[in-house]
């Protein structure tokens, strides 16, 4: 059967913080014309096509962010799918509906399918809300999409007793109770990169060294159960002899000279990380890679190990400089055990980044003051900072979507702000956002220890591509910086 897979199509502008769009058409240029901020392929549906090519279907993907909807469109009368499937987040659910809508009115007897992280956190609810959708899939859809697909193109109903399946049947909806999780994630098919290619795609400047680069996912599922995230709790790992043949592949087929590891925590199994840092040194693969990690899953050997083996950064979830906060949301850390992995981390010549939101709930605008303190405390090359976004699916989103300061799904893009705890007020937090852009890297120390760092024309020219955004985010729209 033929299936179209696609996200939810947005201008470019749109994915920008609101206080950037003005000046998009200068971040297009500074890109050389290409999303200056990153942009990632919409991997889930590349791991579906590739997962429906082995079950002998055909897919053809396109990415909602390079094109339009009457791109789409144009594409479903021409194709004439059997299915559609619009991947979506909670910030274009809305768009994801009216899609659907657009794609039952050109083609009524194709069966249109939900995913992606906002149907894996509201799951069978979507199609209460999508009248127009047949079946929703949460959770690793590889196996269950494939068999779904399979029985429509057999004129076979859907499979019953399916995890992570929700399908209309009738006036009724028939959907499992838990989301489907594949336990040896060793055997899903690597993502079909050929379906977009990777021209068109590229992180954040500040993020990578070498290009063409490529994400590469080397877990699912994490352990810990931190109050913003929704991720599933069950953890797999691929084994490193899994992760070495991806690496190579792409080498051979793409050229990639970087790759980020998309694991939630890549030293979980320190034994795993080691193992395939021996194997891409005793392979002689030469490798730019980056990794996120825990600050309480690393130690010296491992670290240096790494760095013999390619990588050049790490990032870490640091998020607050109040252990009170850290404690509420249920990181498992503390500050020093943060300060103290920093360090290891810059010892064995590793650089590293660190991620920071503030506008937790009960969160005060004093103690985002000592988040950054704490921020430029710690010797960090580079740091992301957002306000909180409190996603569907999170404890925190049961806690704070009924209150005031909660802006509803459309401002959850995680550039703007989603929540406003009512222990500050907004403009407070646009202020420590912006100021902690302003106080992180317009330091004459910083500046003079990155420039010690460049080793190439190339370096420079992230470099300044980076600071020029770093400066936007820092700059425009918070009235000159002027807190409340």
């Amino acid at each position: 059967m033929k299936v179209l897979l696609t996200s939810v199509p947005q201008a470019e502008p749109a994915i920008l913080p609101g206080r950037l769009q003005p000046f998009h058409k200068l971040l297009d240029l500074l890109g050389g014309g290409r999303p200056i901020l990153g942009l990632q392929p919409p991997y889930g549906l590349l791991y579906l096509a590739s997962s429906l090519k082995r079950a002998g279907h055909s897919a053809l993907v396109f990415d909602g962010l390079l094109s339009t909807e009457s791109q789409i469109l144009d594409a479903l009368r021409r194709e004439r799918p059997g299915v559609a499937g619009i991947s979506c987040v909670s910030s274009n659910w809305s768009g994801a509906r009216r899609l659907a809508e657009e794609i039952k009115k050109i083609a009524p007897g194709v069966k249109v399918a939900l995913g992606g992280p906002h149907i894996n956190a509201v799951r069978e609810q979507a199609l209460h809300e999508c009248p127009h959708a047949d079946c929703a899939f949460y959770g690793d859809a590889e196996e269950t999409f494939s068999a779904v697909v399979s029985a429509l193109g057999a004129g076979r109903p859907v499979p019953p007793g399916l995890d992570g399946v929700a399908c209309r049947d009738g006036d009724r909806i028939a959907a499992a109770r838990k989301n489907s999780v594949i336990g040896d994630i060793d055997g899903i098919p690597f993502p079909d990169r050929e379906a977009l290619g990777l021209k068109n795609y590229r992180p954040s400047p500040l993020y990578y060294r070498e290009l063409p680069y490529a994400a590469v996912f080397g877990a699912r599922g994490c352990p810990h159960r931190c109050t913003f995230c929704h991720t599933e709790p069950a953890a797999r790992l691929r084994s490193p002899e899994s992760l070495l043949a991806e690496v190579v592949s792409l080498q051979r087929d793409h050229g990639v000279r970087e790759i980020m590891f998309y694991d939630d925590n890549f030293t979980l199994d320190r034994r795993r990380t080691a193992r395939f840092c021996e194997l891409l040194l005793a392979r002689k693969v030469s490798l730019s890679w980056s990794a996120s990690v825990r600050a309480d899953s690393v130690d010296a050997a491992t670290l240096r190990l790494m760095k013999a083996a390619g990588c050049w950064k790490l990032a870490l979830g640091v998020e607050s400089g109040c252990q009170r906060l850290l404690d509420r949301m249920k990181k498992d850390e503390t500050l020093g055990k943060i300060e103290e992995a920093v360090n290891l981390i810059n010892g064995a010549g590793i650089q590293t980044a660190g991620f920071f939101m503030f506008g937790q709930p009960t969160e005060t605008f004093e103690e985002g003051l000592r988040t950054i303190a704490f921020m430029k405390k710690l010797k960090l090359d580079f740091v992301n900072v957002t306000a909180l976004t409190p996603f569907p699916g999170t404890e925190v989103y049961d806690e704070v979507s009924g209150q005031p300061g909660f802006k509803g799904l459309e401002a959850m893009n995680m550039f703007d702000i989603a929540y406003v705890p009512d222990t500050m007020t907004e403009e407070q937090l646009r202020f420590l956002i912006n100021s902690a852009f302003r106080q992180f890297y317009f330091r004459p120390a910083y500046a003079l220890r990155q420039l010690r760092r460049l080793r190439s024309a190339g370096d420079l020219l992230r470099y300044a591509r980076g600071f020029a955004v770093a400066a936007l985010a820092a700059f425009a729209g918070d009235g000159g910086g002027k807190k409340a």
